[in-house]
């Protein structure tokens, strides 16, 4: 059975020399699968290096620039965007694929010299583990809030989201509570009492395990029970270390009953679940088809490509034209906008590059060189004309809408009498005709507009004026009508606070046409004001005020010593904006 995982940061941890792989239960001593049975057998663990191997999408590395091929430093820490992944690979023992939305930091210590542990601390995301084999006392775990998995097989996803979910394609993973670290158990002083390791190694062997082919799921309640008794043995075992051998018989007792109350609890910690869903599905079939590049037996720090002992390795790179493009390579997904890794010379790729609204292409590579490949994409033409697409705007018809934008339909078209898409879409044009706005068009067809890069400061003539966006969004609010999340949307995708538009021979930002009104009719609209400042607006615009030419700040500092502003968030934001005091 599988556990998936929760949380918001996937973290590796490579505690031990090196980065492998866990083992069974009790002394946690790898059983090499049977896929693996062939491979040497090493009587102790071995120092490992960790190297990046590929790149697809968005990745940050928080120490610095790294690059495929180059080591990763103990506590590397990467951040890995959505629709995006890292390969990590431990020495020529596993290579690890991390999907976004994740946070990755390497660590590396060792538990003893006999014993060395690679932990990925999981908190969102997804991992896939492809282990070509371990060494005797060689571990690898995966942990995560709810969770903590030990590994005794080769092929495995781990994901987090609302149901965390673990799937094994090769060999099996035991499912512990977080606190039940087993191998940190096994070297406390107390463990070397036999009745105590005995007891932790049948613990061990107890745990739920999830078997290639299956999937399962962790119970939160079931494991908070589970975990809290697992958090007391290390407590006592504490205890029993600090007692006299006279008196630990009785704590060895207690001890006893609480492993056999986590014994039972265990068995409520893991639920099976049905065949894994297609993305969980896809990414098995990734990790299946990763493959180890070999390394250096002394690493010298050195980058793959850089290494002597390596030959035959070359660092490919993909872009697309346009970004977020769809990137596959021998039929796998790997990543968007850009690929990079290192890849062995006699390897062939079949490369195709696919984008909504755009032609596919497909790139035939007989042998990977070092070299930077940029793929152009070529637009489809919309099946949905921009006629078509202004008439659904005004019919509310959100999936043709959808489809246009989809298909990469131009949203900067304008109607008959020359008005922009996006405006139409706002339904303020009424309100610069001296009517009540529609505001009953549908919201998510003005937000589907924007999303698509709609031009918000777009010039455009009602009735012999010319206005902007923000503008009338303005005019529409100081006349009553509450525009607050039109605002908020234009404002939070970008539209200039301080554009500026000519009324009654004064030139105007948004934030001075609030103000001017307000002047005049004595009704200020705090909250367009508020929402306004926050964007950014700058107070240093001057319009008339009681016969002067008066910037904002200084008719903002007259208003509020005459007590004509009094709302405290308003003030703060203005004093914030530089208004004196």
């Amino acid at each position: 059975m599988n556990v998936s995982i929760r949380s918001s940061v996937v973290r590796v941890a490579i505690v031990g020399l090196s980065a492998v792989f866990l083992s069974a239960c009790g002394g946690e001593q790898e059983t090499p699968s049977t896929a693996d049975a062939q491979a040497p057998s090493i009587p102790i663990p071995e120092p490992q290096t960790a190297y990046l191997t590929a790149v697809g999408g968005e990745v940050q590395f928080q120490a610095g620039a790294a690059d495929v091929g180059d080591p990763l430093s103990d506590h590397e820490i990467i951040d890995i965007g959505p629709d995006s992944f890292v390969d990590i690979q431990f020495g020529d023992r596993a290579v690890a694929r991390v999907y976004g939305q994740a946070s990755v930091a390497v660590w590396m210590s060792g538990v003893s010299a006999e014993r060395s542990i690679l932990e990925l601390v999981l908190d969102s995301g997804s991992v896939g583990v492809n282990v070509s084999y371990l060494a005797q006392g060689e571990v690898f775990r995966v942990r995560t809030p709810t969770a903590l998995y030990r590994v005794t097989g080769t092929r495995f996803v781990v994901s987090t989201g609302e149901q965390d979910e673990i799937a094994v394609s090769e060999g099996s993973v035991t499912v512990l509570p977080p606190s039940l670290d087993l191998s940190q158990l096994m070297e406390t002083e107390a463990a070397a009492d036999e009745v105590v390791s005995d007891a932790l190694v049948g613990l061990g062997n107890a745990a739920p395990r999830v078997g290639a082919g299956e999937q399962a799921a962790v119970d939160p309640l079931a494991m908070e029970n589970s975990d809290k008794l697992a958090a007391q043995l290390a407590d006592k075992l504490r205890q029993i270390e600090a007692t006299a051998a006279a008196s630990r018989p009785s704590l060895v007792q207690e001890f006893l009953d609480i492993v056999r109350a986590t014994r039972e609890s265990m068995s409520d910690i893991v639920v099976s679940q049905p065949a894994p869903s297609a993305e969980v599905a896809e990414k098995l079939a990734q990790i299946d088809e990763l493959r180890l590049l070999p390394v250096p037996k002394d690493p010298q720090g050195l980058s793959l490509l850089e290494s002597e002992e390596i030959s035959n390795l070359v660092k490919f790179t993909l872009r697309t034209v346009p970004q977020n493009s769809d990137i596959y390579i021998n039929g796998l997904w790997v990543g968007e906008s850009v690929y990079r890794g290192v890849l062995r010379a006699s390897d062939s790729l079949s490369i195709r590059v696919t984008k909504d609204g755009y032609r596919e292409r497909r790139i035939q590579v007989d042998r990977a060189r070092s070299e930077v490949i940029t793929v152009q994409l070529e637009r489809l033409p919309p099946s949905i004309s921009a006629e078509s697409f202004v008439k659904a705007i005004r019919a509310d018809d959100l999936a043709t809408v959808r489809t246009y934008v989809q298909e990469g339909g131009s949203v900067s078209v304008r109607t008959d009498d020359n008005i922009p898409a996006v405006v139409l879409a706002s339904g303020l044009i009424p309100v610069l005709r001296g009517q009540a706005p529609d505001l009953s068009y549908h919201r998510e067809i003005l937000r589907t507009v924007v999303a698509a890069d709609a031009d918000l400061e777009a010039a455009f003539i009602v009735e012999g004026t010319t206005f902007k966006l923000l503008h009338a969004t303005v005019l529409a609010g100081v006349a009553g009508f509450d525009v607050v999340d039109l605002l908020a949307l234009f404002t939070d995708a970008g539209a200039d606070v301080d554009g500026t538009i000519v009324l009654e021979g004064e030139e105007l930002t948004p934030l001075a046409v609030a103000v001017r009104w307000a002047l005049f009719t004595g009704e200020t609209q705090e909250d367009l004001l508020k929402l306004l400042l926050q964007a950014g607006s700058s107070l240093d615009v001057a319009i008339s005020f009681n016969d002067e030419l008066l910037t904002l700040k200084e008719i903002a500092a007259e208003l509020i010593e005459g007590g004509d502003l009094v709302d405290p968030e308003l003030i703060r934001l203005l004093r914030l904006a530089g208004v004196a005091s």
